[in-house]
């Protein structure tokens, strides 16, 4: 009887701690990717928060004015990272609204980049168009620059290969579209 009970507790020892070093083994593992993913994902949520509280402050619309006669436009910066714009020339030209993106490049200061489509003599073709925009300290006032390359029908303008069939460019000013309490 008592070499069966010693065997007994032998067994239900043993798998105590086998269990236990399981146990820790799992918890350790666990506590490792859980710091491991806390550190990665923090780094990319830094420059989302960055991009994020960027774009808090310059959220809005706002008259473009360029320079050298090439008329206005209209932009629409989201706070999470979008851009609406029309141009005053596009209903003569026959081209449509821009659409893109923009991302935070330095203190009060972004990069956009927007596509639109080109009505053209052998069918519809596409811009691509880069802005970089500065805002004051009060984000009421913009001044920047854009570059554009407008592409002919069935060219990818997102392809970095592909040759645009005209270039552009201009630098502009600009004011925020505010409500007034009058």
């Amino acid at each position: 009887m008592c070499d069966s009970t010693i065997t007994t507790t032998s067994r239900k020892g043993g798998e105590a701690m086998k269990l236990q070093r399981i146990f820790s083994v799992y918890t350790l593992v666990t506590i490792s990717v859980f710091i491991f993913l806390s550190v990665l994902c923090s780094n990319e949520a830094w420059a989302d928060k960055s991009d994020y509280d960027i774009g808090k402050l310059i959220a809005g619309t706002y008259l473009l004015t360029e320079d050298d006669g090439g008329g206005s436009r209209i932009a629409t910066i989201t706070a999470d990272g979008n851009w609406f714009g029309i141009h005053s020339y596009q209903s003569g030209n026959k081209f449509s609204n821009q659409q893109g993106v923009w991302k935070k490049r330095g203190d009060r200061e972004i990069t956009a980049r927007t596509l639109n489509f080109s009505s053209l003599k052998d069918g519809v073709g596409s811009s691509l168009f880069s802005f970089t925009v500065k805002f004051n300290k009060t984000c009421r006032l913009v001044n920047g620059k854009f570059s554009g390359k407008l592409f002919p029908p069935g060219v990818d303008p997102l392809d970095p290969l592909a040759v645009p069939i005209r270039t552009f460019s201009n630098t502009f000013t600009g004011k925020r579209l505010i409500v007034n309490d009058n």
